[in-house]
């Protein structure tokens, strides 16, 4: 009688099976193997000048097992910074209401996802590897602006989208600073809530407001 066949891995995902990697039922491994790949490709060229395709040869898979993994470049290095959300799922949720609560949705994915147990120590690693090294700053930059922040402003139209997508990521990560690096004791005592209104009101302006 012949032996059962083993159940099936992410590994062995239809369509996907890896390039020269042993076929295993060890998926985490094959992750750690695309996670190493694109994150010393980013480190190299930068998250515009790499495709998946180039990462998925790196790491010896198919292109299709990374999306499979991973979904899109922009979760793949969410992935790489060990980011604790999908970009893109934030921007579909940020941009699911009407564009007068954007600066609202927007306060609170990040203030919510930072305040979770062990979450703000993500984004302070992320901050002090970008003070280090250029290349994790451009890393950082993509990350908040490339793929979370201006897709977001982008959507609703205004005039200077960039400089508004720019302005927006910099006061999320100011604030991030100032509660848990600095510690300024009226912004890591303030309650969540305050500060995310706080921040709303600010983010709102800069996305649909005037800027001169």
């Amino acid at each position: 009688m012949a032996a059962a066949n083993p159940p099936p891995s992410d590994a062995d995902a239809p369509g996907a099976r890896p390039l020269g990697v042993t076929r295993s039922r060890d998926g985490g491994a094959t992750r750690a193997t695309i996670v190493t790949a694109a994150r010393a490709a980013f480190d190299e060229k930068g998250y515009a000048g790499t495709s998946l395709r180039e990462i998925a040869r790196n790491a010896g898979v198919k292109p299709s097992l990374v999306v499979h993994f991973y979904g899109s470049k922009a979760g793949l290095l969410a992935a790489t910074v060990e980011w604790p959300f999908d970009p893109e799922t934030v921007v579909h949720e940020v941009l699911a209401g009407a564009p007068d609560h954007i600066g609202e949705r927007l306060a609170d994915v990040f203030l919510s996802t930072w305040e979770q147990d062990g979450r703000p120590n993500t984004a302070l690693t992320l901050l002090h590897a970008a003070c280090e090294r250029p290349e994790a700053a451009t890393l950082a930059r993509e990350l908040f602006t490339t793929c979370v922040v201006s897709p977001i402003v982008t959507a609703i139209d205004p005039e200077r989208a960039e400089l508004r997508a720019s302005l927006v990521a910099s006061h999320l990560l100011g604030l991030h600073v100032g509660r848990y690096l600095l510690e300024f004791d009226a912004i890591a005592d303030a309650n969540t809530d305050l500060l995310t209104q706080a921040l709303a009101s600010t983010i709102q302006h800069i996305c649909t407001g005037k800027l001169w």
